[in-house]
Order: C-alpha cells, then sequence, then structure tokens
C-alpha cells in the first residue's frame, strides 16, 4: 500500500471537496490478499488498481506498470470530446461525414455501412463509442477533435502522466496484425483492412501482437486510469452535465459482460468500458455499492489482463476480482461461479 492515499493524491492535486470523517476507514488487507490469490492463479499478467473513492483506500497490484488500452482509450476520447463541447468549440449535433476509407472493423458503422456514405452527428457517434465500442465511431471522433496529440495533451494538462494515446484504431488494428507497407489511410477500404490482416503470415502476426505489447504507445498503467475514473465520478473531469452524459453511457455499455459486471446483481450499478484483442481483455469501471453494504459509497476498479492463455479465463480473473470487491465491501455472498462449459468434440 501506499505511504499517502488516494484520497490525500485526490484531494490535494486536484483540489476535490471529499468529506472522509464520518467513517472509519477501511482496512483492505483481507481484500488484498484476495487479490493477490487471483492474480496468482491466472496464467496472465495482470495489473490492478481498486479505490474506495469516499474512504480514499486503495489496492494496487502491478499499478505502475503499462499495459495496452485496447478499447478504454475511447475514454480520453471521449473527455476531450465533451471537453470541446463545454467549452462550446464543438456541439454535439455537428455532423460527421464517414466515407468508403473511414469505415474500421467492428460493430454497427461497419456492418450497416461497410461502404461509408453516411453522416452521424457526435452525440450519435459518442454513443455508439460508448455503448458498444465502435471503432468507426472512435475514429470519427478522434479526427474531429483533432487526433491522438490533442488528446493527449489535454490529459497532460490534467495531470495524467501514463495514459498515452499516439494511434487510430484503424492504424493500430494494422500494427497489432503485424501488417506493414499499408497504403496511406485514404485508402483503407473495409475490404482492404481485411485483406491486408488476412495476408499475414503466421511470424509476422506473432510479431506483430509481441511488438503490440511491448509498445508505450497507448498504453496506461492501472493506477492513472483508476484516477482518471475518480476524478470523472467526482466531478473533476467535466461540468456536470457531460460528466453524467458520459458516465450514463458508460452504464448502458453492452461490452464485456463476464468481466466487471459478470458475477455482480443485474441492478448494481456499473458504468464501465472495456477493451478486447486477442492478447489484452480490460474492463475499467466505476461500481455504486448498494444500500446496505457494510462499506457504502462507490469503487473504481482499473484491470488490465495481458497474454492469457485465452479469452475465457482473462474474463474469468476480472470476473472474480470484482466480485472479491463487492463481498468485501458489501458483506454480501456472491453466487459461485459456474463452472465453463465443455464445448462438444
Amino acid at each position: 500500500m501506499r505511504v499517502l492515499t488516494v484520497i490525500m493524491v485526490l484531494v490535494v492535486l486536484f483540489d476535490l471537496n471529499v468529506d472522509t470523517t464520518h467513517a472509519q476507514p477501511p482496512d483492505l488487507a483481507a481484500l488484498e490478499s484476495s487479490f493477490n490469490r487471483i492474480v496468482n492463479a491466472s496464467r496472465g499478467k495482470i495489473g490492478v488498481a481498486l479505490i474506495h473513492l469516499e474512504s480514499g483506500r486503495h489496492i494496487v497490484i502491478r499499478g505502475d506498470e503499462r499495459f495496452p488500452m485496447a478499447s478504454v482509450v475511447k475514454l480520453p476520447i471521449a473527455l476531450e470530446l465533451l471537453t470541446q463541447v463545454s467549452e462550446k468549440r464543438l456541439t454535439l449535433d455537428r455532423e460527421v461525414w464517414i466515407g468508403m476509407s473511414d469505415i474500421r472493423p467492428c460493430c454497427t458503422l461497419s456492418r450497416r455501412h461497410r461502404n461509408g456514405g453516411v453522416s452521424k452527428s457526435a452525440r450519435e457517434l459518442l454513443e455508439l463509442m460508448m455503448i458498444e465500442s465502435d471503432n468507426t465511431a472512435a475514429d470519427a471522433l478522434l479526427t474531429l477533435v483533432g487526433g491522438p496529440s490533442t488528446v493527449e495533451r489535454r490529459l497532460r494538462a490534467l495531470g495524467f502522466r501514463n495514459i498515452n494515446v499516439n494511434r487510430s484504431e484503424g492504424q493500430l488494428l494494422l500494427d497489432m496484425a503485424g501488417v506493414t507497407g499499408a497504403p496511406p489511410p485514404e485508402q483503407w477500404t473495409l475490404e482492404l483492412q481485411r485483406r491486408l490482416v488476412a495476408e499475414v503470415g503466421k511470424d509476422a502476426l506473432n510479431e506483430g501482437r509481441a511488438q503490440y505489447l511491448r509498445d508505450e504507445r497507448d498504453t496506461s498503467t492501472p493506477y492513472d486510469m483508476a484516477l482518471f475514473l475518480g476524478r470523472l465520478q467526482l466531478g473533476n473531469l467535466l461540468p456536470e452535465y457531460e460528466t453524467t452524459l458520459l458516465l450514463d453511457l458508460m452504464a448502458q455499455s453492452t461490452t464485456g459482460p463476464r468481466r466487471i459486471r459478470g458475477r455482480l446483481p443485474p441492478d448494481i450499478p456499473v458504468a464501465h468500458k472495456t477493451g478486447t484483442t486477442s492478447v489484452v481483455i480490460n474492463d475499467v469501471g466505476i461500481v455504486t455499492l448498494p444500500p446496505g453494504s457494510a462499506i457504502r459509497g462507490h469503487l473504481v476498479l482499473a484491470v488490465f489482463v495481458v497474454d492469457g492463455s485465452s479469452i475465457a479465463r482473462m474474463e474469468r480473473a476480472i470476473g472474480h476480482l470484482s466480485a472479491a470487491a463487492f463481498e468485501f465491501f458489501t458483506g454480501q455472498r456472491l453466487p459461485a461461479p459456474q463452472p465453463p462449459r465443455r464445448r462438444r468434440r
């Protein structure tokens, strides 16, 4: 555990008005032991940061190590967009043209408009990006706000030194697949992107994935991401309207149902954002503890899992960490996890 509690960091550095005088701060030693057991039993490399916002008590495991964000990067993009909206530099009604070379693999826009030729408002793109993690929407908004360097400058200005935003989703997906010598982005039709990836040999694919895991671009530490979420929940990153909008969209997310949400009761509010690739499974979010909990308030949980033996196992590790935290803070026992179903041969 750190010498300074997270709440001191949040209050002193970011001038937040957080009252922690009405309850004895919880001792997280038992929960930290549970976390370590779960992490040590995993075949992957796991980074975890948990903060109980109302007390500032926290747990970090590999909290200062960098992990690829995958689609968790969509949170900083949303922050930049909504900051520019609050500054009246953009409006959510702004129409954005999606051309043939703007379509990226995954989700609604690539399914319904594989050849582009559609206009969407910034609000529609934000909803698609945050609720179903649409990559086309993310790249369109990234371009709209000024590109990766604009998003990263915002993060640095806010004090986040360990969240890097460097590439578009389109570029990152090609890089991770080991694609080299791709034509300019203006030529990236959906068909071309899929063909380029399909033509990559096994050795090049493995090297692309290995380089993706070594690269500091588009990475975050679990600790900085947890601080990002904590400040978002406490209203320190955006004005009230934009804060509420972003948290509401995160609460509607349909991705990663087996991760932070996995073992929690279905009525527990969870505002979160996932990240998914073949070698990285992430989930970062805010869990609102129910009335009657032994320790009430909000839990921020950022979990990054790298290079696990399977996506299912990586997801289960996140689900177990979330369940352990929920049980500790609420005093409620959750149903035992169901064993994975065996596939029929």
